[in-house]
Order: C-alpha cells, then structure tokens, then sequence
C-alpha cells in the first residue's frame, strides 16, 4: 500500500505542473520575457500568417494548374479546401482560446505568450502542411 501512495504521490504534481502547458518548438523568441517575448510572438505571428496565406494561396493555384482533374471537379476541391481551411482556423482559434491557455496556466504571468505561442505553432505547422501537400501534386 505504502509504493502505491508513494506513487500516487510521486505522479499526482507532475499532472497538475504548468510545465505541462509548456509550447514547443521553441520559437526565435525565447530569448526573452515579458513584453519583450509578447511583441517577438506577435511579430513572428504576423510573418507566420504570410506564410500561411501565402501556402494557401499556392495550392488554390496548384488545383488550378492541375491538368489531370477536370474543372468541375477542381472546381469542388477548391471549394472543400476552403471550407477545410475555415474548419482548421476555427479549430487553432478554439485550441489556442486565450480563456483555454489561461485555465491552463493557472492564469499565470506567462499565459499571454503561451496562447500566443500556441498561434504561432499551429499556424507554422499549417502552412508546412499545405506546402508540403500541394507542392507534391
């Protein structure tokens, strides 16, 4: 009985450490803290976003030039990868809720930068996705 209380013990802080809420990859920002960390993320944010709009742009284009599908159907696929990409920025903004991050970090100091590493992230790796996908057709 003592190992499984000495156990229990020894996961129950763990669960329950904000270090579970840590963001990874780490980011060019990580230098720094405070506000200093907040405008970075918001500038690396911003070039992330271009690059997401960009790749999206990219593989419209890339449905457009492909001459395998005929133009009714690359019509509808176009449409679907509209609506795929609405889907997954609602999904990012829901997963990143700034309410989200806060709860998860106890409303800590490092909850503003968290949720917007979590931006950052999901919109880096978004924009690595439909690259890769679409650069492959």
């Amino acid at each position: 009985m003592k190992t499984v209380l000495k156990l229990s013990l020894f996961l129950l802080p763990s669960l329950s450490s904000p270090a579970l809420a840590q963001w990874s990859p780490p980011t060019a920002c990580d230098r720094f803290s405070g506000y200093e960390i907040q405008s970075c993320l918001t500038r690396e944010m911003s070039q992330a976003d271009m690059r997401l709009n960009e790749a999206y742009r990219r593989a419209q284009a890339a449905i457009v030039a492909d001459s395998r599908t005929p133009a009714d159907q690359k019509a509808v696929w176009q449409d679907n990868l509209t609506k795929a990409q609405r889907a997954w920025i609602a999904f990012r903004d829901a997963d990143c809720l700034f309410d989200l991050i806060g709860a998860e970090w106890h409303d800590g100091s490092g909850t503003t930068a968290a949720q917007q590493a979590c931006v950052l992230d999901k919109t880096q790796r978004r924009a690595k996705e439909l690259t890769d996908r679409y650069t492959a057709n």
